[in-house]
């Protein structure tokens, strides 16, 4: 819902993802280029001659596949487009049951970076929510499994992080681990996009691109609520900072933004109430009157928001973004 910027620290870090991936793996584990040239050379040398040619070059461009910003995967896609539109992708090979981008997928270990490797990363990063609707968390929680020995399922409780490609799975497998092609998000949102594109990119190198969405309250709403204390008559707006109806239509309608918020409209209420209380002056007497509690203001904003106050936390934490932009306009903080 808010872009993180692409700055040299996040690349330092996204380099650093990508020299210590799958480093602490035992002796016996497959890396992606070893499994991909297996998957290579059970291809026929005539039959799968585009096949074998297109897992080459992932293998020849690994390094630039993982660590490539969006405008440079932009590049990528165009010269593997050129080896392929998509028609072999979908064949059977080699085997007669599994796509051929399926066994790509495989081969790049998309489901071991996910379950280690990159949740690890995501949990020192602080991402928490999710990108799209920053309304949950990033994490879903599977209650079974199946016992292959007893033949019945099990309970198990099993925390996965989700993950949304950007650039779908099915149309690009040789993105399936790219850094920048991956989203944190929650099953909700995972769900309605599928393999659909959305005009919106986490990933940005313009620092005046961040912010795409604003929420807003409706001033005259809060003087109808004031007169009736329902906070039904608060009437808060999702839009997009640009005032581009599409976009914001086109959002809206693929993760029901407006009527996930329209339901939260209790936190919004709170603070309409904080803006009462919370005035700079009285701001000001607590940081002074307990310093040792407030060492600097942001940690008050924090308390008197009741979220992360500061734009660039927004991810850490759900409603973050709504709980934000209502507090500034209130100018509660």
């Amino acid at each position: 819902m808010r872009k993180i910027l692409i700055d040299k620290k996040l690349e330092d870090k996204v380099q650093f993802f990508y020299n210590n991936l799958f480093a602490n793996r035992n002796v016996n584990f497959s890396t992606p280029k070893q499994s991909l040239k297996i998957l290579h050379d059970k291809l026929g040398k005539i039959k799968h001659k585009k096949h074998r040619e297109y897992i080459n070059k992932i293998i020849n461009d690994y390094p630039d596949i993982i660590t490539s910003t969006p405008s440079k995967i932009k590049n990528l896609i165009k010269e593997f487009d050129a080896i392929d539109n998509g028609i072999i992708l979908n064949q059977f090979a080699p085997s007669k049951k599994v796509k051929f981008y399926e066994e790509i997928i495989k081969a790049m270990r998309y489901e071991d970076l996910r379950d280690s490797e990159f949740h690890s990363y995501i949990k020192a990063s602080g991402i928490k929510t999710c990108v799209y609707c920053n309304a949950q968390l990033t994490v879903v929680t599977s209650f079974s499994f199946y016992d292959k020995k007893e033949k019945k399922r099990k309970p198990k409780v099993l925390a996965k992080l989700e993950l949304d490609h950007f650039y779908s799975k099915s149309k690009y497998p040789f993105l399936c681990t790219s850094f920048y092609n991956l989203y944190p998000v929650c099953g909700n949102c995972n769900g309605a996009k599928y393999n659909n594109t959305i005009n919106f990119e986490l990933y940005t190198e313009d620092l005046n691109d961040l912010d795409k969405f604003k929420f807003w309250i409706d001033e005259k709403s809060i003087l109808n609520y004031w007169l009736s204390l329902k906070n039904t008559d608060l009437k808060v707006h999702f839009e997009s900072i640009d005032g581009s109806f599409e976009f914001i239509n086109e959002y809206n309608k693929m993760f029901g933004i407006q009527g996930i918020y329209d339901t939260q409209i209790d936190i919004a209420e709170e603070l309409v109430h904080k803006a009462k209380v919370y005035n700079d002056i009285y701001k000001k007497s607590l940081v002074e009157s307990f310093k040792t509690l407030f060492p600097d203001k942001s940690i008050l904003d924090r308390l008197i928001v009741g979220n992360y106050a500061d734009a660039s936390d927004i991810h850490k934490r759900p409603m973050a973004k709504y709980s934000q932009d209502i507090a500034k306009q209130l100018n509660l903080i």
